[in-house]
């Protein structure tokens, strides 16, 4: 095992955690009328970016799935970061423009698949962690998890009900399971390394 990864990974949360807070707070100070859009858009995308270490400290304290599974899982997973992260930040710099309405098309769909993606990563692997991560976080984290799946599936099918905005507002659970996810990192972080 590497504790080094496991270190990072508690530091990438607590930042996921602290950017996540930051973009919550601008979408409710945008809905009063600030400019605060892009604020909540950075903070999303640094929340999300921080994510695939996040996976990387979650594969080192493993879990219940076989090892392939879970390599392919953690591959698919960050392949979706870097792919979503790349695709947001180029919306942000005004190098590409998402298409929604009437439909999907061209990076909007691209990004859709892989906020899907990332939740089901975070569906899956906090609910299949070993003991390491306690009963109420695998639980939020599937929460979470739900939350950007339905996200990018509903996007995805053109859904825009309140059922599917009403589960996708699930992901704003993902910054308090990542700040307590990152305390759990550090406590594994700083047990004693077994001899060997």
């Amino acid at each position: 095992m590497t504790w080094d990864r496991v270190r990072r990974a508690a530091q990438a949360a607590y930042f996921a955690a602290a950017a996540g807070g930051v973009a919550l707070v601008a979408i409710g100070l945008s809905m009063a009328g600030g400019p605060f859009g892009t604020l909540a858009n950075v903070g999303f995308l640094a929340m999300t970016a921080a994510i695939a270490p996040i996976m990387l400290g979650s594969y080192e304290l493993g879990g219940v799935t076989p090892l392939w599974p879970a390599r392919v899982s953690l591959a698919g997973g960050i392949a979706a970061v870097v792919v979503w992260s790349i695709l947001d930040l180029g919306s942000l710099l005004g190098l590409l423009t998402f298409t929604y309405d009437p439909g999907l098309s061209g990076a909007a769909i691209v990004e859709s698949v892989a906020t899907a993606v990332i939740g089901a990563w975070l569906i899956g692997a906090p609910l299949l962690a070993g003991p390491w991560l306690p009963f109420h976080l695998r639980w939020l984290g599937a929460l979470a998890g739900l939350g950007f799946f339905v996200g990018g599936v509903g996007l995805l099918l053109g859904s825009a009900s309140l059922a599917v905005t009403a589960a996708s507002g699930l992901t704003y659970l993902f910054p308090l399971w990542a700040y307590l996810v990152a305390r759990v990192f550090n406590s594994r972080a700083s047990t004693p390394r077994p001899a060997g």
